[in-house]
């Protein structure tokens, strides 16, 4: 200690005053650029990701509950399920097919489908239209979007079930 104080003796007032300047106008200032400003930063994303799930979160459940009002007409037969192959041609005629990284059966007679990269929009055609006579409920869905330059792109898992009666 008694080094830094000889070396700060020896300085000149005008040298002083400028270091200690520099200990407190640039030092926090490097601290601020080097450590809170990225911390913000992250801290921001992390909200924004966390605003745009509960986004997706609510407009899914807005939909279950459209889908769920609309039902099924009174006295309508269950259509018996198209099973994997009729899946996979519905896939096919939709141009989904490429796009599928996982199609199996379960037990139950369930069907788990899987894409790795697919266009949000493609995926929800092809869901509305088999909806109506394909014979399997939406057990699960999952949907996670893509890094920010492809905004239309997500990963999409299913789990299907065979349709119940109510």
């Amino acid at each position: 200690m008694t080094q830094v104080i000889d070396m700060l003796l020896r300085l000149s007032p005008r040298e002083r005053g400028l270091l200690g300047l520099l200990m407190l106008v640039v030092m926090p200032a490097l601290l601020w650029l080097w450590l809170i400003a990225p911390l913000l930063d992250s801290r921001a994303a992390a909200l924004r990701q966390t605003a745009e799930a509960r986004a997706l979160q609510i407009w899914v459940a807005e939909r279950a509950a459209d889908q769920a009002q609309l039902g099924r007409p009174q006295g309508s037969q269950l259509a018996p399920p198209i099973g994997i192959s009729g899946l996979e041609q519905s896939l096919v005629a939709a141009q989904l097919r490429p796009m599928v990284t996982r199609l199996g059966g379960q037990d139950d007679g369930g069907i788990e489908l899987g894409f790795e990269v697919v266009e949000f929009a493609l995926l929800a055609s092809w869901l509305s239209q088999m909806d109506p006579g394909w014979g399997y409920d939406i057990a699960s869905l999952r949907l996670q979007r893509h890094a920010e330059e492809d905004p239309g792109q997500v990963s999409a898992e299913l789990t299907l079930l065979p349709q119940q009666a109510p």
